[in-house]
């Protein structure tokens, strides 16, 4: 008997809002870049979450020497939380 599985990386094929809002709660920003689902719990203005998703890089948040990290990227999730602190997102520029 043969078993057909699901290739690992492909654990989550694009998750739905109305999951992610279960998940994550209502108040949760959430925006999209490629195959990854960016959720923003910290409370973000608009240009922040679009700073955020226009110069996500994968490479820069997966550590490949992070084994959470890689079981992250291949689900393809990243969460943005109030611990999260980077340059000022407001005025990219």
């Amino acid at each position: 008997m043969l078993l057909a599985l699901k290739p690992a990386g492909n654990i989550n094929p694009m998750i739905s809002k109305k999951e992610l809002r279960h998940l994550y709660g209502r108040d949760a920003a959430i925006s999209r870049k490629g195959r990854f689902v960016l959720v923003h719990l910290d409370g973000p203005s608009d240009a922040v979450v679009r700073a955020r998703t226009r110069t996500f890089q994968p490479n820069e948040f997966f550590h490949k020497d992070c084994p959470v990290c890689q079981t992250q990227r291949e689900v393809g999730i990243f969460v943005f939380d109030a611990l999260y602190e980077v340059q000022d997102l407001d005025d990219p520029e």
